[in-house]
């Protein structure tokens, strides 16, 4: 592995260490969204950023080194051109933010999974990953999510800064930490909570649902403002596309086996979603 750190978070191993962002740095613009994300993020949270590049060219045996007599050419110079590309575009998004680099040989999904094992949350850009994507989403589009050690941000639609975080409900211990996930989000953007149902739910249950979601917040988050989203007529991969218009972000329960109602349309939202979307995994929250 290549390591090159700038201004690195102080090593804090234990729970009260402080948060760690991880975005995959690719050549796309798909990327850079993901990085301006995490670098904002980073702004709000605190922590520090981590850009992490995978090197797959040592691995089909080319040659990485510069032409000789030519200065900055090679794949390794593209590789560090790019990552210091990454470190530019972080810092102009959210200056002063604590940033540390890798350039890690090895292939994307490796590179990034692995990546997952220390990071409180993973962002990828929705496309531009190449090989990654189709390997780690495959035809779930959920595969990623399912792997990774941490939640998983896939950045997409439009960048915005306002707007509330939208999150579907699902009556799951998962689906629960979403919801608890969503309010801590919320409350980081000082941002209302709107919430998802499902189109198999009967409306005169809704606002038994709207009080239990407000509780299950309540836990971690005071003085959430919570309230149904304005997506309510339409079934559920479509409400929660929907619900990702006009909003910064929307969180949802990763799919796993046995989940048959919101977060089985997890999968549309995440290729279809207009804002970024937040995989929530079945782990400890942040």
């Amino acid at each position: 592995m290549e390591t090159n750190a700038t201004n690195p978070a102080p090593d804090a191993p234990d729970a009260g260490r402080t948060p760690l962002v991880v975005v995959g740095v690719a050549d796309s613009e798909e990327s850079d969204r993901a990085i301006r994300w995490g670098a904002e993020h980073v702004r709000r949270t605190g922590g520090t950023l981590r850009l992490v590049h995978a090197f797959i060219w040592p691995l089909m045996n080319v040659d990485v080194d510069p032409v000789p007599g030519v200065a900055g050419s090679g794949l390794r110079a593209g590789a560090e051109t790019l990552v210091a590309h990454a470190v530019e575009l972080a810092r102009e998004a959210a200056p002063g933010i604590a940033i540390e680099t890798d350039i890690v040989v090895g292939r994307a999904v490796d590179v990034l999974l692995d990546a997952s094992k220390t990071a409180d949350v993973l962002a990828v850009g929705n496309r531009g990953l190449g090989r990654m994507l189709s390997l780690v989403m495959g035809s779930t589009s959920l595969a990623l999510a399912r792997r990774a050690q941490c939640p998983i941000v896939v950045v997409r639609g439009d960048e915005t800064t306002a707007g509330p975080v939208a999150v579907a409900y699902e009556s799951t211990d998962l689906g629960e930490q979403a919801i608890e996930r969503a309010g801590r989000l919320a409350a980081v953007y000082d941002a209302e909570v709107h919430v998802v149902i499902g189109v198999a739910t009967p409306a005169d249950e809704h606002d038994e649902i709207l009080e239990a979601v407000r509780r299950i917040i309540g836990r971690s988050t005071e003085g959430a403002r919570v309230r149904l989203a304005d997506t309510q007529a339409v079934r559920d991969a479509r409400r929660l596309v929907a619900a990702s218009e006009g909003s910064r972000l929307i969180v949802v329960p990763a799919q796993t086996e046995g989940m048959v109602s919101a977060s089985s349309a997890t999968g549309a939202v995440v290729q279809h979603a207009n804002t970024p979307v937040w995989i929530e995994r079945p782990l400890g929250a942040i």
